[in-house]
């Protein structure tokens, strides 16, 4: 889960800009897929089942096939991100922040 303090915002940038389809949405919640088997919980702040709460990330990373890498890259440049870029070799990574300071990286290392 992220916390989040405007969830509109937050469905926006995970859903328009990054691109995950949004599973569920409610008032003060929302799930969206990642992959075909995980997903990100967006929620404003508040105490959930068996007193779990979201968390504010300083930096995660999703995983992008390296063929639809400048894609994506390309994707967010066209929705006024400017994601910073680095090489290591065998992995490219690009990092961008969402609306509440979050980091996401998408990164091209094999599985």
């Amino acid at each position: 889960m992220l916390e989040v303090a405007d969830l509109d915002a937050a469905v926006r940038f995970y859903g328009e800009v990054l691109g995950l389809p949004v599973q569920r949405r409610s008032d003060d919640r929302a799930w969206l897929l990642v992959g075909e088997r995980s997903r990100i919980g967006l929620w404003t702040p508040q105490v959930g089942i068996a007193g779990g709460r979201g968390g504010a990330h300083v930096h995660y990373a999703m995983h992008v096939d390296e063929q639809d890498y400048d894609a994506a890259l390309q994707h967010l440049r066209d929705r006024g991100f400017d994601p910073h870029e680095e090489d290591f070799g065998d992995t490219r990574a690009a990092y961008v922040t969402d609306p509440d300071g979050n980091v996401v990286e998408l990164w091209t290392w094999g599985t």
